[in-house]
């Protein structure tokens, strides 16, 4: 189909059912911004996210938008976000919207999921449940209200890491995996962390040192019985080759490498490397979520819980696109 698309947007606040609590941060909420495409009667939608400590914001992609013209067809939506990336090398997020946007309009025009239009591996795995950093009270609270989830990501640092996981334990005996998110320092405290999550049974840890601090990774990596996976340290494809060398496996965001083209890249390559690989997500609404899932067949875990943590996601139920732009609008 070679009919013009057309291109709206919509700034939007994803309000947190609690506050997300991470080594180095707290917010109460996420600033993002829709995007809806229109070709004749076909409608669609991409979502971009403002991460505080990342360096895009709503003017970004009011820049990306107002300087580059959309596609006539969804044909190669791999080559125009190449495209994009080349332009705007700063603004990985923001291209990611549009590159969502334009795979569900693929979806809209030729009735194939994500999944269908290539030729991916449905997704069988449950997805993680993530607790920020939290006293014991507000863990307990956040585990009996949502007591089903398969296993549970907890967010740690190096100074209440065992408490977290002490008070954990005292919960349920689900699995569970950590995420240090660059919340330690002293390497030695690490490893001896590691030993006790492989007693446990626990699959992986999480970016445990800050993400330019590539030898200590290398050295827990040559220590560490469970696998130490990239998140701080991985952003995109090019990133493969450097992180290989420091770690086991990575955490793909479709958010930070760009959209779903440049994600499945990325995993598939993943597996060539002998990489394991989490599928995760940026605290994004279910249009992100719903389209990582698509592609969450080929990774190893999935951690895609983003619309389990909003009070407010417009996508989670289906709804005609006219309501929905008549709700984003008066917002």
């Amino acid at each position: 189909m070679n009919a013009p698309i057309y291109l709206s947007y919509f700034p939007y606040r994803l309000n947190f059912k609690y506050p997300f609590r991470i080594a180095h941060t707290e917010r109460t909420g996420t600033d993002n911004v829709y995007v809806l495409l229109r070709q004749s009667e076909f409608t669609a939608w991409g979502e971009c996210v403002f991460i505080p400590y990342y360096s895009e914001t709503l003017e970004t992609f009011k820049t990306l938008i107002s300087n580059t013209p959309l596609p006539t067809n969804t044909e190669d939506i791999g080559a125009y976000s190449s495209y994009l990336k080349n332009l705007f090398p700063d603004s990985y997020f923001c291209i990611g919207a549009l590159d969502i946007a334009l795979h569900n309009l693929r979806t809209a025009t030729t009735g194939l999921s994500i999944t269908a239009q290539y030729n991916l591996p449905e997704n069988t795995k449950g997805t993680s449940f993530t607790f920020g950093i939290a006293d014991d009270a507000e863990l307990e609270r956040k585990f009996n209200d949502n007591p089903s989830m398969e296993y549970y990501k907890l967010k740690v640092n190096e100074q209440e890491v065992n408490r977290i996981i002490n008070t954990y334990k005292r919960l349920t005996d689900k699995p569970y995996t950590i995420d240090a998110n660059q919340g330690f320092s002293d390497r030695n405290e690490v490893l001896k962390l590691t030993h006790r999550l492989a007693d446990e049974g626990v699959a992986y840890i999480e970016q445990p040192f800050h993400k330019e601090d590539l030898e200590s990774h290398a050295w827990l990596k040559s220590r560490s019985p469970i696998p130490v996976i990239a998140d701080e340290s991985f952003q995109n494809f090019q990133d493969l080759e450097k992180v290989v060398k420091y770690f086991d496996g990575i955490n793909l965001k479709v958010m930070k490498c760009g959209g779903i083209s440049e994600g499945i890249a990325c995993l598939k390559r993943a597996q060539e490397m002998e990489l394991k690989s989490i599928i995760g997500c940026m605290s994004e609404s279910s249009v992100v979520n719903d389209a990582s899932k698509q592609i969450a067949g080929l990774a190893d875990w999935v951690d895609l819980d983003g619309p389990l943590l909003l009070t407010n996601d417009l996508f989670a139920t289906q709804k005609p696109t006219e309501k929905l732009i008549s709700l984003l609008s008066t917002r």
